[in-house]
């Protein structure tokens, strides 16, 4: 028994035997049972050629149709008691009778199949995405894309969280390229795999500067906003500026070595704020205080807590008493949140930006010393003990900060490289610190554990990303409170724009004696009557500023500036 298809026929040629009468409806009936029980129902005599012995029969129901491949297509009758298990049996035996046909739908409840012809490119996508999606090819439609990609259908049984995983190595590994990514509907019940370049980073993006910025208002949810940079994109998707949104949570942390671009993200995190308004607060150790002279004159009275130890103690009692103020006026006004509080009637905002806090908690070392020791080692004795009760007041101040003043109208941010209870960091800070950046290409395992966490749940710094240079720099990782986590490119423009711009949106400037704490300050909070501040070192003397030049080369200006 042979087939022959054509136009919408099939055919079948049965060697019957030369006593094999057409015009008997018995004979031909026996042949039709036969072929019913192998072929399913529907043909009828067409011919007979009795020099051969053989029969003709066809069944004119087949239609031709049109595939989900854009070729071929040919519906073909199943016998009755085709079962669902008999697919992979029925795929074969229809492949062996058509060549160059494969099944591509198997219907044994409506008596039918369908078979195509597929090119080899979309078997090979067929075989890939149902073994990914745990079903036989044919309850799935494969068909190929203009773009080189492929359209597929979903069977019932997908599951996002079941599949996706397996979809996206096909698309990436099996049959296309790093980059090719899927997108699925599922109410639709299909899916696309999309040919794409993997998405990376330009050498610089550069901050945005608005030529007008409103003031802060504390009803206005995109003023929370702090545009850091921009987010590395999903496959398929553009690059979407990363907002760090200080109403999800006040307090930030940013890891980092050295080098890594910590100093350029917190410079368009302390530019936007005051561009907003806000009274900022600087607190560093007088040797790395140069990353932010630029901005020293934009700061409140008493912010600039860089000088020394003690100046830095003093400026974070000086936001932790105005934070209890504001604890009390709030109280007052029946609320116990800042942003419930009538427009017009909020806190300005009181951002703190710490840098190097494992340096300027780590405590001296206290010699033993005899008690009839000479006065020098006396002397360096009670400068460190000194230097340490410093230390104490500024842990305790940002501690008191971190964990109860959220709700009045005061930001943190918090620079460090290395974030452990070993350095000084303790666990109830860190749970503090809502949201988590880590700079920097290259992190080891351990920097992720120590900041962000899930470090699980924060994506790596993709290898085509980390091992291109320009790409590669100020790129880092966040976790964000509130948000999926990204990688993401930090915002740069030199400290002469910054600078710039704040002038020209009329930030208020103010004299290095305005901006540094008072020696009456300081002794009152260390509870002296010497008014002496005892700075350690002469404060560094302030950059000569000018204005930028214009259309001034951002990518060259990063490569020169210290990060």
């Amino acid at each position: 028994m042979t087939k022959a298809a054509s136009m919408g026929i099939e055919r079948i040629r049965v060697n019957v035997g030369s006593k094999f009468r057409p015009d008997k409806p018995a004979h031909v009936d026996k042949v039709l049972t036969k072929i019913a029980t192998e072929h399913g129902e529907g043909f009828e005599l067409d011919g007979y050629e009795p020099s051969e012995g053989v029969a003709i029969f066809k069944r004119e129901s087949n239609t031709l149709v049109a595939s989900h491949a854009g070729n071929d297509s040919m519906e073909i009758r199943l016998p009755q008691d085709t079962k669902q298990s008999d697919g992979k049996k029925r795929a074969v035996s229809l492949a062996d009778t058509y060549p160059g046909y494969q099944m591509t739908t198997f219907e044994p409840h409506r008596r039918r199949a369908i078979i195509s012809k597929l090119t080899d490119e979309v078997i090979r996508a067929r075989d890939a995405i149902s073994n990914a999606l745990s079903v036989d090819p044919w309850n799935i439609q494969v068909a190929e894309r203009t773009d080189g990609g492929f359209d597929f259908s979903l069977p019932p049984t997908y599951r996002p969280s079941k599949h996706d995983g397996a979809l996206e190595e096909v698309a990436s590994v099996i049959i296309g390229e790093p980059g090719w990514y899927v997108e699925t509907d599922t109410h639709g019940r299909r899916g696309s795999i999309i040919p794409a370049e993997l998405a990376t980073f330009d050498a610089v993006y550069k901050t945005p500067m608005p030529k007008k910025m409103e003031s802060f208002d504390h009803t206005n949810k995109d003023h929370f906003k702090v545009p850091m940079g921009v987010a590395l994109p999903e496959p398929g998707q553009r690059h979407q500026t990363m907002n760090l949104d200080l109403d999800a949570h006040n307090h930030s942390q940013i890891g980092g070595t050295s080098g890594s671009g910590k100093t350029v993200t917190i410079n368009a995190y302390i530019a936007y704020l005051l561009a907003r308004g806000a009274d900022m607060c600087v607190i560093d150790t007088p040797a790395k205080s140069a990353d932010f002279m630029w901005c020293k004159e934009f700061l409140t009275p008493g912010g600039w807590g860089c000088d020394s130890i003690r100046h830095s103690a003093a400026t974070a009692e000086m936001v932790r008493q105005e934070g209890q103020r504001r604890g009390k006026e709030l109280k007052r006004a029946g609320e116990v949140n800042f942003k419930d509080l009538p427009k017009g009637k909020g806190f300005k905002p009181l951002v703190v930006v710490v840098d190097e806090l494992t340096a300027l908690y780590a405590m001296d070392s206290v010699p033993k010393i005899p008690k009839d020791a000479p006065q020098k080692q006396i002397e360096l004795k009670e400068k460190a003990e000194a230097t340490n009760f410093a230390k104490s007041l500024l842990k305790d101040a940002i501690k008191n900060i971190a964990a109860e003043l959220r709700f009045v109208g005061i930001f943190l941010m918090i620079s460090t490289q290395i974030a452990s209870t070993n350095t000084g960091i303790d666990t109830a800070l860190r749970t503090n610190l809502g949201h988590k950046a880590l700079l920097g290409a290259k992190p080891t395992e351990n920097n992720r554990k120590l900041v962000f966490s899930d470090h699980e749940a924060v994506p790596m710094i993709p290898p085509h990303v980390r091992e291109d240079t320009a790409a590669a720099k100020g790129v880092g990782a966040i976790e964000p409170e509130g948000a999926t986590p990204v990688v993401f490119k930090s915002f740069f423009r030199t400290t002469h724009e910054y600078r710039d711009w704040l002038i020209s949106l009329g930030v208020a400037q103010r004299t290095d004696a305005a901006v540094t704490p008072t020696p009456a300050w300081v002794a009152e909070v260390f509870g002296e009557d010497d008014l002496d501040d005892g700075a350690d070192e002469p404060a560094p003397s302030a950059p000569n500023h000018q204005p930028g030049p214009a259309g001034s080369k951002a990518a060259e200006q990063w490569d020169a500036l210290a990060l």
